[in-house]
């Protein structure tokens, strides 16, 4: 890969300026990469594409199948960025990709716990310092809707247990308070008191993380990758049929608040969302929800065998 200086610049106001995750920026990158990669591959310079060299790597990107519907429509939308951040410096005066749509957006519906299955996973037995951060972890996303970023990077600093919230960095820095309810105030509690302990016992570590609320088990603030194993071993112990991710707490808390009559507007507000659109999502899935009971429980909304 060449060198590109314009396409490190750009990478460096959306962390700098923009303020955008670590996450984000690394998706960014990926997309100039395989972009800069199919530039390199035909010989074409970054300040000479064409709309006709923007419409090759469209079909070229949709035709390898290699990427979902969702990945292909990310991908044009960060060149989209890129080229009007080029266009604003005065490094190009067009943008390429400006008219180059993607493939038409099918937007599933996300996946959500029952209250059942939430009841499980909040009464597991605790027997192990390890087992209460669990236990924390999975009250902490069904209590606050926060994303994963978001809650591995609460510090002890962000906690107010007076006014029983957490103080949270959403996306483009930000920030929002969250809310906590009872049993979770108190398993919080419990597990600070645990963690100074585990930290008595077992430290001084040579990487431990002062301030953060999660812990690894080297002292580290726990990390995503940890995060994930940690889901896909209790999916296995609950005998969960269906996929379990953090997400999946942040889609049921937005739904159970809806399915409760909580106002869009709140659910909004809670999840950090900055445009509405974004949470209207939940509203189809509490619809689908509504259509469902509908159909189980009314006499002439359902096949009985018989009628």
């Amino acid at each position: 890969m060449g060198v590109y200086p314009d396409v490190d610049a750009y990478l460096e106001y959306l962390k700098e300026v923009r303020r955008l995750s670590e996450l984000t920026i690394r998706s960014y990158r990926h997309d100039l990469e395989v972009f800069l990669a199919f530039l390199e591959s035909r010989s074409i310079a970054l300040d000479e594409v064409t709309v006709s060299d923007a419409r090759h790597y469209s079909t070229h990107i949709i035709s390898e199948k290699k990427y979902g519907v969702q990945s292909v429509n990310r991908m044009l939308s960060t060149l989209r960025g890129f080229f009007r951040h080029q266009v604003k410096k005065g490094r190009s005066s067009t943008n390429p990709f400006l008219r180059i749509g993607g493939s038409p957006r099918y937007r599933r519906l996300p996946e959500v716990l029952s209250r059942n299955e939430v009841l499980r996973i909040l009464s597991l037995p605790i027997h192990s310092f390890f087992d209460l951060r669990d236990a924390l972890m999975f009250h902490l996303f069904y209590s606050t809707g926060c994303r994963l970023s978001e809650l591995l990077s609460v510090d002890l600093g962000d906690i107010d247990i007076p006014q029983e919230r957490l103080l949270v960095k959403g996306k483009g820095n930000r920030q929002r308070f969250v809310f906590l309810n009872p049993s979770t105030i108190m398993l919080l509690e419990r597990y600070l008191e645990q963690r100074r302990l585990f930290i008595d016992k077992n430290g001084p570590f040579d990487a431990f993380d002062a301030n953060a609320l999660l812990l690894g088990k080297q002292g580290k603030r726990l990390s995503a990758s940890s995060v994930h194993s940690i889901f896909g071993r209790y999916r296995l112990k609950l005998g969960l049929s269906s996929r379990f991710t953090p997400h999946m707490f942040r889609h049921s808390f937005a739904t159970h608040l809806l399915d409760n009559d909580s106002g869009i507007r709140l659910v909004q507000e809670l999840l950090g969302h900055a445009s509405i659109s974004t949470t209207q999502i939940y509203t189809h899935v509490s619809h689908e929800r509504l259509r469902s009971v509908y159909e189980r429980s009314h006499p002439h909304g359902r096949n009985r065998d018989g009628d």
